[in-house]
C-alpha cells in the first residue's frame, strides 16, 4: 500500500472536502488521518475549542477581580463566565465594608 499511495497525486483525490483537506495538509497528512481514523465516524471540533485553554489562560493572567467588564468586551464572553474561569476569590480583593473602613481610617 505504501509503494501506491507514494504515487497518489492532489488530482487524483476527487473534488470535496477530501481534495480541499489534502490541498490545505498536504496528501501525506491527508493519508496519516485516513489510517488513524479512516472508516470511523468522527466530529472534528472548531478551532477555537482548541485554542480555548490559551484564552482562559490569557483570560485569567489580566483578571484582577475587577476587570471583568473589559474582560468580556474584549474576549466576547460574558463577566459571569470570567468570573467562572478566575473565581470569585480573587488575591486582594476586598469587601466592599472592609475596603469603607480602610478609606475611612486613612482619612483620621
Amino acid at each position: 500500500m505504501n509503494r501506491l499511495a507514494d504515487k497518489l497525486t492532489i488530482e487524483m483525490i476527487p473534488d470535496g472536502i477530501w481534495r480541499t483537506v489534502a490541498e490545505e495538509i498536504g496528501v501525506d497528512n491527508l493519508l496519516k488521518l485516513a489510517e488513524l481514523v479512516g472508516g470511523a465516524n468522527i466530529y472534528i471540533p472548531k478551532a477555537e475549542s482548541f485554542v480555548r485553554p490559551v484564552l482562559y489562560e490569557k483570560i485569567k493572567e489580566e483578571y484582577n477581580g475587577y476587570t471583568a467588564p473589559q474582560l468580556s468586551r474584549r474576549y466576547g464572553v460574558t463577566e459571569r463566565w470570567i468570573r467562572q474561569i478566575c473565581g470569585n476569590d480573587f488575591p486582594g480583593q476586598v469587601e466592599l465594608l472592609d475596603y469603607l473602613a480602610e478609606l475611612e481610617n486613612s482619612r483620621k
